[in-house]
């Protein structure tokens, strides 16, 4: 009755659900590992000044990549939170 048309397009959207279902676990856990290097709470809301400090953290993360394309992530986490912590942003101590 169907044939087989509808079998290559079954497969197409199983496929791209799959991409997008691992692209959301992806950044959910880089989304909780960066979290949980700000000292922030990973698995609950964040307060406004936490949802900010998170946002700033982000937006000088992506400034240092395009600044400094071959650095490690590691190293420019790391220069992302002390640059936070000297503006005052961040606490000089995780919690």
């Amino acid at each position: 009755m169907f044939g087989s048309r509808w079998a290559p397009y079954a497969f197409i959207a199983v496929v791209l659900l799959l991409v997008l279902l691992l692209a959301k676990l992806v950044g959910n856990a880089q989304r909780k590992r960066v979290r949980k290097s700000l000292g922030l709470p990973e698995n609950r809301r964040l307060s406004e000044r936490d949802a900010q400090a998170f946002r700033a953290f982000e937006d000088t993360d992506m400034k240092l990549r395009k600044t400094y394309p071959k650095m490690s992530d590691t190293q420019r986490q790391s220069i992302a939170r002390d640059v936070l912590r000297d503006k005052g942003i961040l606490p000089k101590k995780k919690r």
